[in-house]
């Protein structure tokens, strides 16, 4: 049996969140509990706690036995009474189907989501149903596309690893609802580091990442977010993360306990 740990806690709000993965040895499905720190705020409760049935690469069971829907966020900026609103995706449930096969030597991915909530109510979520397919020409190009049943758009991305060593992978994306383009440009290095900055043309928000996966010492990363737009006053903020390595205590492995102090200002 494998279980792996994670714990996280954000400094400027707060809050924390636990994940338990247990992996039986002689089977290929994965439990996993997670919750954050609403579960025990006021005593025990179901509220944050999510509980996840998995096998990798064929299906996905997520449950939400209490769930919340959050219409605004308060983000750290000069004026702390500022809240801007954001659309959650939050369902009770969501079930999610995995196949590959291929098609002309090529290897085609599809991917169906559906999520619901299971306690109707007029602040609900409505239902929602998405596909994603993948077609995979060679190993340096990957085409992606999203769509959401309902909606008017669908999401085609593009990926190229660059090199023979495909160390420099350029992604573009272009949202056919919004009429607008993302950009993401990654960069790894040898050693584990990596490097990568995207652009979202629709908000105008750029994202520089700085990530270290290291199986000797520690791995982290860290996230510098910047604005060019009017709305968003209080960017940029930056984000840390950090990891230690895996342990091993008899037969349960404990991978990781990640601490994230959350967004720091200037």
């Amino acid at each position: 049996m494998k279980a792996t740990v994670k714990g996280r806690y954000e400094g400027d709000k707060a809050t924390a969140a636990a994940t338990l993965a247990v992996t039986p040895s002689a089977a290929d499905l994965r439990f996993k509990a997670s919750a954050t720190d609403a579960a025990f705020a006021r005593g025990p409760s179901l509220e944050g706690l999510t509980l996840t049935l998995e096998k990798p690469g064929s299906f996905l069971l997520d449950l939400k036995p209490h769930s919340k829907v959050t219409t605004s966020c308060d983000l750290p900026s000069p004026r702390r009474n500022r809240s801007i609103p954001i659309s959650s995706s939050l369902q009770d449930v969501r079930f999610q189907f995995m196949n590959s096969a291929l098609l002309l030597d090529r290897r085609v991915s599809l991917t169906y989501t559906h999520s619901t909530t299971l306690s109707p109510s007029p602040a609900a979520p409505p239902t929602r149903t998405a596909l994603d397919c993948s077609l995979n020409f060679d190993p340096a190009n990957k085409l992606n596309l999203s769509h959401t049943l309902g909606s008017s758009g669908c999401r085609v991305r593009y990926s190229y690893a660059h090199g023979q060593d495909r160390l420099t992978t350029i992604e573009p994306c272009f949202d056919t609802a919004k009429n607008a383009w993302d950009f993401a440009v990654t960069r790894k290095f040898q050693g584990g580091d990596a490097i990568k900055g995207t652009y979202q043309a629709s908000t105008k928000l750029l994202a520089l990442e700085w990530t270290r996966d290291s199986k000797i010492g520690a791995s982290f990363k860290v996230t510098l977010h910047l604005s060019f737009s009017s709305l968003y006053p209080y960017f940029p903020w930056l984000s840390m993360q950090c990891s230690n390595t895996s342990v091993s205590i008899g037969n349960v492995q404990f991978q990781y306990l990640s601490l994230e102090p959350g967004l720091l200002q200037n």
